[in-house]
C-alpha cells in the first residue's frame, strides 16, 4: 500500500556523467541567458561559500523543520549527487549542520541545495563542499516525518525533478532537463565565447553600443533635450532679443539655468516662437537660440536650443557663477 507522503524511491536516472561534466566552468549567469530566465531558483537560495556546484538532483521533501529523510538522502545518494531539500521556506528550525555535511563529504556528495536553513555554518564553509541555502539559525530539528525521496520538489521557486543537472556558482542555481542539455550545451558555450569577444572589445575601447540607441528607438523612445532639470539662479539684467531680421527688442533676464531663460518683455511673443537672444558678459557673452515655451502677462519662458559645445560652456559658467554669488549674497544676509 502506498503511503503518501512517507515514500522512499532510491533509484532515479542520472544523466551521463560526461553531460554533467560539460557544464563544468560555463557561468550559471550564460546558462540562464539560453534558458529565457525561466529556470533559476530565486535570490533566497545563496551560496555560504564560493565553492562551484555540478551535478544530478537527489530529491528530499520534508516537513518545515525536519531533517528525518534527509538523513536518509545522505545513506542513499550516490556520489556527485546534489541533495535538494523542499523544506518549504522554513526558517525557523536548521535541517542541516556540521556533523551532517562530514558524513556527506566522506560519501563524496555532490553538494547541497536547501530551501531552508541550516547552522554551524563556520564549520560549513570550510569544508570545500558547495552549499546553498534560504538562511541560518542555531535551532536544531525534529526527526519525525513526514517526507519523500525522490519526487519532483519546489527549491529556490523552481521544480526540481529527480537526475536533473544543477549548475552553481555565487550567482546562483539553474536546472537543467536532461533531455534539453546537450542543446542547450552549445548555446552556452557559445554565449560565453560571445563574451570573451565582448570583454576584449571592452579592453580596446571598441565595443559596438549602437545596440542601444536601436532598441530605444524600436521601443519609442524620445530624447527631451529642452527639460532637463538644472540649477537656476535670479538675475536682473539686460538681453536683446532678435525676433527677426528686422525686430530687435530688449528685454531684462529675470532668472537663468543652464536649459533656458527668463524674461520681461513688453513685446508680444507667441509660444514656440525661435528668437535669438545676445547675453551680455554677465550671462556668458553669447548669441544663443531659444525657443518660447510659455507666456504669462510680461514674462516669457524660453528653452535654448542646438546650442554648441562652446556656447553651453559658457552659458554654464555663467549660470554657476551667478548661482554662486547669489549664495555668497544669502549666507551675509543672515551674520
Amino acid at each position: 500500500m502506498s503511503n503518501i507522503g512517507m515514500r522512499i524511491f532510491p533509484y532515479i536516472n542520472r544523466p551521463p556523467k560526461a553531460l554533467i561534466q560539460a557544464f563544468s566552468g560555463i557561468p550559471v549567469a550564460n546558462i540562464a541567458d539560453n534558458m529565457n530566465r525561466m529556470s533559476c531558483m530565486d535570490a533566497r537560495i545563496r551560496p555560504i561559500n564560493d565553492v562551484p556546484l555540478l551535478g544530478p538532483a537527489f530529491t528530499v521533501k520534508s516537513r518545515p523543520g525536519d531533517n528525518l529523510m534527509l538523513h536518509k538522502a545522505l545513506d542513499l545518494a550516490q556520489p556527485g549527487d546534489i541533495i535538494v531539500v523542499d523544506a518549504q521556506g522554513d526558517l525557523s528550525n536548521s535541517i542541516m549542520g556540521e556533523l551532517m555535511a562530514l558524513w556527506a563529504k566522506q560519501r563524496d556528495i555532490g553538494g547541497f541545495i536547501i530551501d531552508g536553513a541550516i547552522r554551524d555554518i563556520g564549520a560549513l564553509r570550510k569544508m570545500g563542499l558547495p552549499i546553498y541555502a534560504a538562511g541560518v539559525t542555531p535551532a536544531g530539528p525534529y526527526k519525525d516525518g513526514p517526507g519523500e525521496l525522490n519526487v519532483p520538489v519546489a527549491c529556490g521557486g523552481v521544480v526540481v525533478h529527480p537526475g536533473d543537472i544543477l549548475v552553481g556558482d555565487e550567482d546562483g542555481i539553474v536546472v537543467i532537463n536532461p533531455r534539453d542539455a546537450e542543446s542547450l550545451l552549445e548555446k552556452s558555450k557559445a554565449k560565453s565565447d560571445q563574451e570573451k569577444k565582448v570583454m576584449e572589445d571592452i579592453a580596446n575601447k571598441a565595443w559596438d553600443r549602437r545596440w542601444v540607441d536601436q532598441a530605444l528607438l524600436e521601443r519609442g523612445v524620445v530624447v527631451v533635450k529642452e527639460n532637463r532639470i538644472s540649477s537656476r539662479t535670479n538675475v536682473q539684467v539686460p538681453v536683446s532679443v532678435i525676433r527677426n531680421a528686422t525686430e530687435h527688442f530688449d528685454a531684462v533676464a529675470v532668472n537663468i539655468s543652464t536649459d533656458g531663460i527668463l524674461l520681461q518683455t513688453q513685446h508680444e511673443f507667441e509660444v514656440d516662437r525661435v528668437i535669438q537672444l545676445i547675453l551680455p558678459k554677465e550671462l556668458g557673452n553669447v548669441n544663443v537660440v531659444a525657443r518660447v515655451i510659455w507666456k504669462h502677462g510680461n514674462h516669457i519662458g524660453c528653452n535654448f536650443v542646438d546650442m554648441p559645445t562652446e556656447v553651453r560652456t559658457a552659458v554654464d559658467q555663467a549660470v554657476y557663477f551667478q548661482l554662486s554669488q547669489n549664495l555668497k549674497q544669502a549666507s551675509g544676509d543672515f551674520i
